[in-house]
């Protein structure tokens, strides 16, 4: 486990010895990463290609617009065509759907830190599997580590919570285990979602645990704010511009401001039920080289369907609802398979977490938070979201 926050105490779980929970992944991998490179360079790398698109420009012009994936994360990149038709340029690229590029690392706006490739060669790549240039963890982490974590706070976890926990992983744990929690801003990467929830289980059960939960939040708070200062005060002025202040530290002190004036304690069983499905909804959101067929026949009544993907991308049809809903599908179903009736207010808190847990309807929430829980939840979220930009900006 990585470090979290100094007022969350490290408490390591026996290590998971059973069969219900393998992984299947490859460990921390390195790789192609446009970060460490500086604008009119020019690289050649092999790279997995994500998303493939052809765009027309207002004045009919075209070009050819990706996202590429390697072991060390993802990039956008663009090709323009200064020779016959785009469905030509695009074939290497649809190919086997992995490439040798020569590219010019680019960068628009200037000194916007937004860098891309401009690819001005590319043959397709013949022999390799495109599962080993998904981007991976960072180096030294261990998804094994994280799985222990999340299991062992699971086992200690009341019934019927803890049954309900266990029926949802035992049902999706392939996909809860490699898919990433986001495109790009954090955690992602093969096995994201799981090292994302496991470390948020981790500071619910350090807060709950601590004499004072509510003043245990605002120390973190503290330490995401002094970090993200620390950024600030060492940071160039172009480099300033990518650290500007956004609206988490606002949404965290208005979290906080809310639990303050509920005035409970947090349940911490739900708190880390609704970690758990908070984000489960992303393995229908989110797709990739090698994920199952069948997850949405699992859950509602569809025909299992062959996916063609390479790389991590959205899916077609579960952006059509996102993963908020599909979090409440799955907790539902969880409790049918194990007839398992809870009382209506838990139920409620439960769904509500799930529903809630952006914060705001502008950034996505289908109903604002309400409750204790669901303010700790959302502030958990933003929190290890954060920490988690602020040790790749540590480590780039």
């Amino acid at each position: 486990m990585v470090r979290l926050f100094k007022a969350i105490p490290e408490v390591e779980m026996p290590v998971y010895n059973g069969n219900d929970y393998p992984l299947e992944m490859s460990e921390s991998a390195t790789g192609f990463s446009i970060t460490n490179h500086v604008p009119g360079e020019q690289v050649e790398e092999t790279l997995l290609v994500a998303s493939a698109e052809i765009k027309t420009s207002q004045t009919g012009r075209e070009w050819l617009q990706f996202t590429f994936n390697s072991p060390s994360g993802a990039c956008k990149g663009k090709q323009w065509l200064n020779q016959g038709t785009a469905e030509e340029a695009m074939r290497p690229y649809l190919e086997t759907g992995i490439v040798h590029v020569f590219a010019k690392v680019e960068e628009y706006p200037v000194d916007s830190g937004n860098k891309s490739l401009t690819v001005q060669r590319v043959k397709a790549v013949h022999g390799q599997s495109g599962t080993t240039l998904l981007p991976q963890m960072p180096h030294g982490e261990s998804a094994s580590q994280y799985r222990d974590q999340l299991i062992g706070l699971i086992d200690q976890m009341e019934e019927p919570l803890r049954q309900l926990a266990h029926r949802v992983l035992v049902t999706y744990w392939f996909d809860f285990s490699t898919r990433p929690a986001a495109l790009y801003h954090h955690h992602a990467y093969i096995g994201g979602l799981l090292k994302h929830t496991a470390c948020m289980m981790t500071i619910g059960a350090g807060i709950c645990r601590s004499d004072r939960p509510y003043l245990t939040l605002l120390q973190c708070i503290q330490e995401a704010e002094a970090d993200h200062k620390n950024d600030l005060f060492q940071a160039s002025e172009r480099e300033m511009r990518q650290f500007a202040w956004d609206e988490s530290f606002d949404a965290l002190y208005q979290a906080a401001r809310s639990i303050t004036l509920l005035n409970e304690s947090p349940r911490q069983d739900e708190l880390l039920l609704g970690i758990l499905l908070h984000d489960i909804g992303k393995i229908f959101e989110y797709t990739h080289l090698g994920a199952s067929d069948d997850r949405f026949a699992r859950l509602v009544q569809v025909e299992p369907t062959e996916e063609t993907v390479s790389g991590i991308t959205l899916d077609p049809n579960g952006v059509l609802m996102g993963h908020m809903p599909y979090g409440c599908f799955v907790l539902e179903q969880a409790l049918q398979n194990d007839a398992i009736r809870l009382p209506i207010d838990q139920y409620h808190r439960l769904m509500h977490m799930i529903l809630s847990h952006h914060g705001k309807k502008e950034w996505g929430s289908s109903v604002t938070p309400q409750t204790t829980e669901a303010w700790y939840l959302h502030a958990i979220d933003l929190l290890d979201a954060r920490k988690e930009k602020w040790r790749q900006n540590q480590s780039s």
